[in-house]
């Protein structure tokens, strides 16, 4: 009987000490799962932090910018009526109402034809002030911006502008507004219901910006075939520098 009995504890307690490992083992890997969950609850955590913020981690979403302001880098070449927005900032609004906003510098080529400065009937256009430029932006006047980074390089008043209408008489300007076709090398400019004809010749240079050819981000040259088909399907609005009735260059603006 006491063998018997001291058998059956040595069983008993083998049988405790095996439970109490199996126990303690799986405690253990229960443990090491947790931990590796939380890491990469975590890592994901920080993932999406990164995503979110560009590179940052932070989890913030990234400030937009503006296509008008500085920081937005703006470039490219706008017709329309130029407005007054604040010192040194003005709007160009073109024929179908889109507005584009930039900035003046010291060194932003202003040329008037008789409504920021000069005369209405001068061959050349005139060097104009940035006094001028204001004083005439409030009233509002048509013209030619050239923009780079958000800052006018250029901003060249539109002959059409100036007093004298879009008639066949005045043959050499600049001139813009919405892009017609008329006939093989013919086509037709239009704004404010006055409309101009003008011709192509082989060496005219045509500047596209998405809709003639190319796209909006950058300037591509595009052919005679181009602007034609874009003429055809209309609102299509480009500054021309005509001279004795022949296009010199076709801008298409960015739209």
């Amino acid at each position: 009987m006491l063998r018997t009995h001291r058998r059956k504890s040595v069983l008993a307690a083998a049988a405790l000490v095996a439970t109490t490992m199996l126990l303690t083992a799986c405690q253990g890997e229960a443990s090491e799962d947790d931990g590796k969950s939380t890491g990469a609850t975590a890592s994901d955590s920080a993932a999406k932090g990164k995503s979110d913020d560009g590179a940052t981690g932070t989890g913030g979403k990234a400030q937009s910018v503006s296509k008008g302001s500085k920081s937005g880098m703006v470039s490219g070449k706008w017709a329309g009526t130029v407005a007054y927005l604040a010192p040194g900032k003005y709007t160009v609004t073109d024929a179908n109402g889109a507005e584009q906003a930039f900035f003046t510098a010291e060194d932003t080529d202003i040329e008037g034809a008789g409504r920021i400065c000069g005369d209405a009937d001068g061959q050349a256009a005139t060097p104009c002030t940035e006094e001028e430029l204001e004083a005439a932006a409030k009233q509002g006047f048509g013209a030619t911006v050239d923009v780079k980074d958000g800052v006018a390089v250029s901003i060249i008043e539109d002959h059409t502008d100036s007093g004298n209408g879009m008639g066949e008489g005045e043959r050499s300007g600049l001139f813009s507004g919405t892009l017609g076709y008329m006939a093989p090398g013919k086509y037709s400019l239009s704004r404010d219901g006055a409309e101009r004809a003008f011709f192509t010749a082989t060496d005219t240079v045509i500047n596209g910006a998405g809709w003639i050819c190319g796209d909006a981000q950058t300037v591509t040259p595009c052919t005679e075939e181009d602007l034609e088909a874009a003429a055809k399907k209309g609102s299509v609005a480009v500054a021309v520098q005509v001279e004795d009735g022949v296009a010199v260059t076709i801008d298409e603006e960015h739209n």
